[in-house]
C-alpha cells in the first residue's frame, strides 16, 4: 500500500507547507489594529487635535472601530487546523481603551491648561485695575496696560469658545465637567467691568492728582520757608570760631544736616517741576530754596576745612598710645602739611583758626615725650591720669592718642608736673636697680674673719676685708644718696640690706 502511495507523497507535503504557511501568516488582518500600542498616544495627540472637533472626529473613529473589533472573528480555521483569536481581540479592546483614555485625558488636560492660563491673566489684571496710580508716569502706565488687557480680552474669548467646546464635548463623552470653569466666568464677568469701568477711574484719579500737585507746592513754600528761618537762627556765628573742638565738631554737624534737608527740598522741587510740565501747570517759582543754596555753600567753603583736618586728626588719634608713642614724628609731619596748606591758600577766619590750632597741638607735640610712660609703674600712670583730668577707670591698655588730645590743654598747663613725675619714675628704676646689686652683692659675698683680742681683754672677730667691703657698699649707697627725692620711698629696704 505504501508502495502504491508513493507518487502521492510530493502532493501531501505541498498542500501541507501551503497550509502552514496560511496558519502562519494570519496574524496580518490584526496587526492594523494594534499599531496604536506602539507610540506614545499622549504626545500625538496634543501635537495634531486642537479643537473640539477634533477630538470629537476621534471619538467617532474610535466608536466605529469597536464595533468593528466586535465583528472579528473568535477563531480562524485553516481545514484541519483550528486558531484561536481570543488572545489578540483582548489586546485590541485594551488598545481601545487606552486610547479612549488618552483623548479623555487629553482633552481634560486642554482645557484645564486655558482655563489657568485665563485665571492667571485675570487675577493679575484685576490686581492691576484695583490699583489707583499715584502720579502721572503710573496713569500712563496704566492707560498702556489698559490697552493690553482689552487687546488680551479679545483674544482669549477665542480661546474660551474653544474650550466650551471641549467642555461640552467632555460632558457628552465622559458625563462630567470642571467645577472650576463656572467660577472662572464669573471672575471673567467682573473683570469686563472693572476694565469698563478703568478709563473713568483714570479720569478722576489725574483731577485728583492735579490737586495733589497744587497741595505739594504749597506745602514745599512752607517748608522751605521753615528751613530758611531755621537756617538763620542756628547757622554759626563768627564767635563759633572761638569754641573748642567739640563745639567746632557740633557746628560742622549742623551745616551737614541742613545740607540734607535742603537736598529733599530740592529733589522734591524737581518731582514737582516735572509734575506740572505733565499736566500743563505753571512750575512754582521757589527761589527762597536757590537762597538758602547758596547760603549754606558759603558756609561750607568756609567750614568744611576744619572737617577735612578733624578727620586727617581722626585716623592718627584712634591709635593705641602704647603702639602710637613710638611713631609721633606722623603727628609732627600732619601738623606740617597742614601748616604749608593754611598758608598757600587764601587766609579766612577759618584758616586763621586752624592755624591756631595747629601751633597749639604743635606745643602738645613737644609735650607728648613726658606722656610716653617707658619708665612709669601704674601707680604713676594712675597719678599722670588724675592731674591730667582724664576719665576714672581710664588704663594703659586702652589709653588711645585721642584721650590724650582731649586733654591736650592741660597736658601744656601740666608739663613742668609730667616733667617731674618721669624724673622721680626714673630715679625710682634707679634706685631698684641699685638696691637689686646690693641686695644681690650681700647674698653672693662671704667674708674671711680674723681673731682679735679687744684692749679690754675680750676676743672678737674681725673682718679681714674690711676695706674694700665698705667700699663696694659706699658705691651703691652713693648712687641711692645722689638721687635724693625718691631715696624715701625705698629707705626701709636700704635699712634691711644694710643691717
Amino acid at each position: 500500500m505504501i508502495e502504491r502511495s508513493m507518487h502521492l507523497l510530493p502532493s501531501v507535503y505541498e498542500k501541507a507547507e501551503q497550509l502552514m504557511q496560511k496558519v502562519e501568516t494570519c496574524d496580518a488582518i490584526f496587526v492594523d489594529w494594534l499599531v496604536i500600542s506602539q507610540v506614545d498616544l499622549e504626545e500625538l495627540i496634543e501635537e495634531n487635535l486642537k479643537t473640539a472637533a477634533d477630538w470629537e472626529s476621534q471619538f467617532k473613529i474610535l466608536k466605529a472601530k469597536a464595533r468593528e473589533a466586535e465583528r472579528l472573528p473568535h477563531e480562524l480555521k485553516f481545514e484541519c487546523i483550528l486558531v484561536s483569536t481570543a488572545g489578540v481581540k483582548t489586546a485590541i479592546e485594551d488598545a481601545i481603551q487606552r486610547l479612549y483614555d488618552a483623548l479623555t485625558w487629553t482633552l481634560r488636560h486642554s482645557i484645564s491648561t486655558t482655563s489657568t492660563s485665563i485665571s492667571t491673566f485675570l487675577s493679575q489684571a484685576i490686581e492691576v485695575l484695583n490699583t489707583v496710580p499715584g502720579s502721572l508716569d503710573e496713569v500712563a502706565e496704566a492707560n498702556a496696560k489698559h490697552v493690553i488687557f482689552a487687546e488680551t480680552n479679545r483674544q482669549l474669548k477665542m480661546e474660551w469658545k474653544v474650550m466650551e467646546e471641549q467642555l461640552t464635548l467632555l460632558r457628552s463623552v465622559a458625563g462630567q465637567g470642571m467645577e472650576q470653569i463656572d467660577n472662572l466666568e464669573q471672575t471673567w464677568d467682573r473683570f469686563e467691568l472693572m476694565l469698563d469701568a478703568h478709563q473713568g477711574v483714570i479720569k478722576e484719579q489725574v483731577e485728583a492728582l492735579k490737586t495733589n500737585v497744587e497741595t505739594s507746592i504749597k506745602g514745599m513754600k512752607d517748608e522751605a520757608e521753615k528751613l530758611k528761618a531755621r537756617w538763620d537762627q542756628f547757622k554759626p556765628r563768627s564767635d563759633a570760631l572761638q569754641g573748642d573742638r567739640d563745639e567746632m565738631l557740633k557746628a560742622i554737624q549742623f551745616i551737614k544736616e541742613k545740607r540734607v534737608q535742603w537736598q529733599e527740598l530740592s529733589d522734591g522741587r524737581e518731582k514737582i517741576e516735572k509734575e506740572c510740565g505733565q499736566f500743563g501747570l505753571e512750575p512754582p517759582k521757589l527761589d527762597l530754596i536757590d537762597e538758602i543754596d547758596d547760603d549754606i555753600k558759603q558756609f561750607e567753603d568756609n567750614w568744611l576745612i576744619y572737617e577735612m583736618f578733624n578727620n586727617d586728626l581722626d585716623t592718627l588719634s584712634q591709635e593705641e598710645w602704647i603702639v602710637f608713642r613710638s611713631k609721633t614724628y606722623l603727628f609732627d609731619e600732619f601738623l606740617g602739611k597742614w601748616m604749608e596748606k593754611l598758608k598757600g591758600g587764601s587766609q579766612t577766619h577759618m584758616s586763621v583758626r586752624l592755624m591756631k590750632d595747629v601751633e597749639h597741638f604743635k606745643e602738645v607735640s613737644s609735650a607728648l615725650k613726658f606722656c610716653r610712660g617707658d619708665v612709669l609703674s601704674a601707680d604713676h600712670w594712675h597719678e599722670m591720669f588724675r592731674f591730667l583730668g582724664l576719665p576714672r577707670g581710664t588704663t594703659i591698655e586702652k589709653l588711645k592718642f585721642a584721650d590724650l588730645l582731649s586733654v591736650s590743654k592741660a597736658i601744656i598747663e601740666n608739663v613742668d608736673q609730667l616733667k617731674q613725675l618721669n624724673s622721680r619714675a626714673q630715679g625710682e628704676v634707679a634706685i631698684r636697680d641699685a638696691i637689686q646689686e646690693l641686695t644681690l652683692w650681700a647674698a653672693q659675698t662671704e667674708f674671711t674673719l680674723a681673731d682679735y683680742k679687744h684692749s679690754n681683754g675680750q676676743n672678737l672677730k674681725i673682718i679681714k676685708e674690711w676695706k674694700e667691703s665698705i667700699n663696694s657698699v659706699s658705691l651703691v649707697f652713693g648712687v641711692i644718696l645722689g638721687l635724693g627725692l625718691g631715696i624715701r620711698y625705698f629707705w626701709d629696704i636700704i635699712i634691711v640690706v644694710f643691717c
